[in-house]
């Protein structure tokens, strides 16, 4: 399997996990209130934690997505803003990065 093969897998497994991380918590904000307003408290400052985590899955998410369409373009290796290439090391720990370290 070559590099971009294994990244492009190991990019489409994120996606997925992040879409179903996202649909867990959409599920979670969409249940019905309790009717006890002492838990119903609790569950709003749920609320906003779950709102807060969907917003930072779906931010990566869209950085995956993005990264994924630069890599069918074959843009993957290379820096976005100055164009010159991603340190491989870079591109493996930080698989939705779009940027070379001196541009991040």
């Amino acid at each position: 399997m070559t590099d971009m093969e294994s990244m492009r897998r190991k990019l489409k497994e994120r996606r997925e996990t992040l879409i179903s991380r996202t649909d867990r918590i959409q599920r979670d904000l969409r249940k019905l209130p309790d009717s006890d307003s002492q838990e119903r408290v609790t569950e709003l400052e749920n609320d906003e934690v779950l709102e807060r985590l969907d917003d930072v899955e779906r931010g990566e998410l869209a950085r995956v997505n993005h990264v994924l369409e630069r890599l069918e373009a074959g843009k993957y290796e290379t820096c976005e803003r100055c164009g010159e290439a991603i340190d491989p090391r870079r591109r493996e720990a930080v698989l939705d990065t779009s940027y070379c370290i001196n541009c991040a």
